[in-house]
């Protein structure tokens, strides 16, 4: 298989994703109906296997992905970039703390060239084999190329590894005599500055709740000016107040309310998210965290200090609200360029 391929058939990925989560009969695609009909169940059983996995959280990461699988974006994402021809192994050692997390480095992985040894959570391994075996009714040579959760990785010539930053330090010895990209903890902060519109508050609400507050673009921590009142920011995110009818969310919600107000810590209630005052950028789940500043040059201050620590800024001077769960296909996690390492790894 040449580069050209894999792009068409990637293509035809994005499209049998957008079919499937808009339940558009009239989008075109080459997959069978009957792994189209296994896809749609596996979706729908996800909450049960795994109960963050909504099916609706499902769906959306879905169509952010599909967004990035159409010929001239994957054209223009990899056309610069060296390929190996399968003639070199890819190790990915996936997260799964939101749905297909892991696609972007297959994605990667398959642009440049690699076959790919995958380790896939347990939180997240239904998903990702059904679209190899979609792969494989387009080209059968895909079988030989993607392994799945093979007993233990070998003959790689490079490894990428998603996780705690307590299970970094293992995968740093591990690896140390392979080259790796190794990517730990991450969060994401929204800078307000008390002037905005109730729709871009709600937008907030958006990069704050979606997946549950689970994923490295998810904002956890809010930068405000001295003084600052929420009375509006907690009333614009009042659309997003079923996210605690989740049985997941739900408990963390009410354990985390219990500990702090045990412990007498001041927070900021509204029935299904809490604030805390603080500096620190990783809250528990159903909570964030939020300081204040008295100048600009504070908040950029703050985050040149946690720039290893944080994936995403938004805010009016920074990435748009709302905005955190759509990364283009060129917002690399920890901002390394994958594909730029990768041609590192061929060259």
């Amino acid at each position: 298989m040449n580069r050209n391929q894999v792009i068409s058939d990637l293509c035809a990925i994005g499209s049998w994703f957008q079919a499937i989560t808009s339940e558009n009969d009239q989008i075109k695609h080459p997959f069978s109906a009957a792994i189209t009909q296994d896809f749609r169940d596996a979706i729908d059983r996800e909450v049960f296997k795994n109960g963050w996995f909504e099916s609706q959280n499902v769906k959306d990461a879905l169509t952010a992905l599909s967004h990035w699988l159409n010929e001239a974006t994957l054209v223009r994402f990899s056309e610069e970039y060296s390929f190996a021809a399968f003639d070199r192994t890819l190790g990915l050692i996936l997260a799964g703390n939101i749905p297909m997390v892991g696609f972007h480095d297959v994605l990667c992985g398959l642009l440049s060239g690699f076959k790919l040894q995958i380790k896939l959570s347990s939180d997240d391994n239904r998903l990702l084999p059904i679209v190899v075996n979609a792969l494989s009714e387009l080209n059968p040579k895909y079988a030989s190329v993607i392994t799945l959760n093979p007993t233990k990785l070998t003959g790689f010539d490079a490894v990428i590894g998603t996780g705690s930053d307590a299970t970094l330090l293992h995968f740093k010895s591990y690896f140390k005599e392979t080259p790796h990209l190794l990517r730990g903890n991450r969060t994401s902060v929204a800078v307000l500055t008390g002037e905005e519109s109730t729709v871009q508050l709600t937008q907030i609400g958006k990069d704050i709740f979606t997946y549950f507050g689970r994923g490295c673009r998810n904002v956890t921590h809010l930068m405000v000016p001295v003084s600052y009142s929420f009375e509006a920011f907690f009333n614009a995110i009042l659309p997003y107040q079923d996210v605690v009818r989740n049985k997941k969310y739900g408990n963390n919600y009410d354990y985390n309310r219990a500990i702090h107000l045990l412990s007498q810590q001041h927070l900021l209630d509204n029935g299904f998210v809490l604030l805390m005052e603080s500096t620190e950028l990783h809250p528990p789940l159903a909570m964030i965290y939020y300081h204040h500043y008295k100048s600009f040059e504070d908040v950029l201050s703050y985050i040149t200090l946690k720039k290893e620590q944080i994936q995403c800024v938004v805010g009016n001077q920074f990435a748009p609200f709302g905005s955190s769960q759509s990364p283009s296909i060129s917002d690399f996690a920890d901002g390394i360029n994958t594909m730029e390492w990768l041609k590192n790894v061929i060259n």
